[in-house]
């Protein structure tokens, strides 16, 4: 599609971003950028919309174009559109990251030769990334300081040269070793959501983070590898030793920057998502929740799914009233792929409510999407809905089907126990069998445990 492209940046503007969009067409005498104000203002955006309105505007500028011509100025409009959201968008993000500003101001003039004011650009942006706790940044300037000591030419600064020089080196040491952590906590999060592509390396790994943990002692650095070591041992009787340790850790540590709160931040949620699978009651898992929140305004960023769950328990503790109003307070977290979130969310308010056939409306794309949970979680509630219906062309075909899914995803290892009991008893449910005797009841979450009431 043409438009594709420009209708996400539309669809992903800030109000700020909007308003500076909508304010700069309005202003323009440029005729592309007035029919681009007329859109906005009385369109609604959608990929459709925006395509028919792109064709139909470059039909009435170029009557005696062919199709293949016209479809050409259409791609052209509508890059030239986009192009100019970009710019609005790295604006606004320039502004409030003036290190990135500097540095590019910096590299722009520096081939006219003007060494003062190239080097006052760097040292902007060296000044403004400590603020910012940007190390890259830093070492960009720093670097940018010391080429300009060359360019000078004088001998009094080379002694600055040498002192810079040393900052870039520990600086670049301490990046190499968030590096490492980085690194241990992507492969630790792989092995949660697929644990295959990680299992047979899983006790190399864990051996190189133990020595890690030796040779490191950053306690920020050591709390990481701890939580990476949590999630890889997320099914034996060493989790709660990591957890406990990372959370030591974390407490030591006197200077409380962003990259302390980020770590915090994965942490809780890490501590919420385990503390579900393994079937914690819902009053703890909203107290979990109710933590993260009251930390949340020193979080880089708020996790869409902290909220899901957050309004997840609260539908599954019967609060439907708090919920639906925390879910529209927090609408705008739910854009993009995180609206199948919401629409989930609602699914379940909706068969809470004996309304289950805008339930299944809401469930019925999720069950296709790319979400492996979501996809789970909505098949299984499908079922249930089915299964109380007395469905039995809809669910024999939808318990067939969610059986060769589980199949297919054996190595997602979170909920998997839960999701083939509560399969099976749904199953033995409709063909009216009794569960075999001694069948051990795995610890299911809150949610399995209400698609079984």
């Amino acid at each position: 599609m043409i438009g594709n492209k420009l209708y996400n940046l539309i669809k992903d503007l800030s109000t700020t971003q909007m308003k500076s969009l909508t304010t700069e067409c309005r202003n323009s005498n440029d005729k592309r950028l007035i029919l681009f104000y007329k859109y906005l203002t009385n369109q609604e955006n959608t990929l459709k919309n925006l395509n028919n309105y792109l064709d139909r505007e470059v039909i009435k500028m170029w009557p005696n174009s062919s199709l293949k011509e016209n479809e050409l100025k259409a791609r052209r409009l509508s890059s030239f559109y986009s192009i100019l959201i970009e710019k609005i968008i790295l604006a606004e993000y320039l502004e409030s990251n003036s290190s990135i500003r500097n540095i590019l101001l910096a590299n722009s003039i520096v081939k006219n030769g003007n060494i003062d004011l190239v080097n006052y650009y760097y040292d902007k942006a060296y000044l403004k990334s400590i603020k910012e706790e940007d190390k890259q940044n830093q070492i960009i300037g720093l670097k940018g300081k010391i080429q300009m000591v060359y360019a000078s030419q004088n001998e009094k600064k080379i002694e600055n040269a040498l002192t810079f020089n040393k900052e870039v080196i520990e600086l670049t040491e301490s990046n190499f070793k968030d590096s490492i952590s980085e690194y241990y906590s992507n492969i630790s999060n792989i092995f949660l959501e697929k644990n295959s592509l990680v299992k047979d390396d899983k006790s190399k790994y864990v051996k190189e983070i133990e020595s890690y943990l030796v040779k490191f002692d950053d306690p920020l650095l050591k709390s990481s590898l701890h939580t990476s070591l949590a999630k890889l041992n997320f099914d034996t009787d060493t989790l709660l030793y990591h957890f406990l340790e990372a959370e030591k850790l974390l407490e030591s540590v006197e200077e409380k920057d962003k990259v302390y709160y980020d770590l915090q931040r994965k942490l809780y949620f890490l501590e919420l998502r385990l503390n579900f699978f393994s079937g914690k009651g819902v009053d703890e898992l909203i107290l979990i929740t109710e933590n993260i929140f009251k930390e949340g305004n020193k979080f880089s960023i708020i996790n869409n799914n902290t909220i899901f769950y957050r309004i997840l328990f609260k539908i599954l503790d019967n609060k439907l009233e708090e919920a639906n109003k925390f879910l529209e307070t927090n609408h705008i977290y739910f854009k993009g792929e995180g609206k199948m979130l919401e629409q989930f969310l609602q699914a379940v308010i909706f068969e809470k409510t004996n309304e289950p056939k805008k339930a299944i409306q809401l469930l019925q794309p999720i069950i296709y999407s790319s979400n492996y949970f979501m996809s789970v979680f909505s098949r299984l509630l499908v079922i249930k809905i089915y299964s109380e219906q007395n469905n039995l062309s809809l669910l024999k075909s939808l318990l067939d089907s969610t059986q060769r899914y589980l199949s297919i995803n054996y190595d997602n290892p979170l909920g998997m126990e839960s999701h083939l009991y509560v399969l099976s008893m749904l199953k033995n449910k409709q063909i009216k069998t009794k569960s075999k005797k001694g069948t051990e009841i795995p610890k299911l979450t809150i949610f399995h445990k209400y698609l079984l009431e």
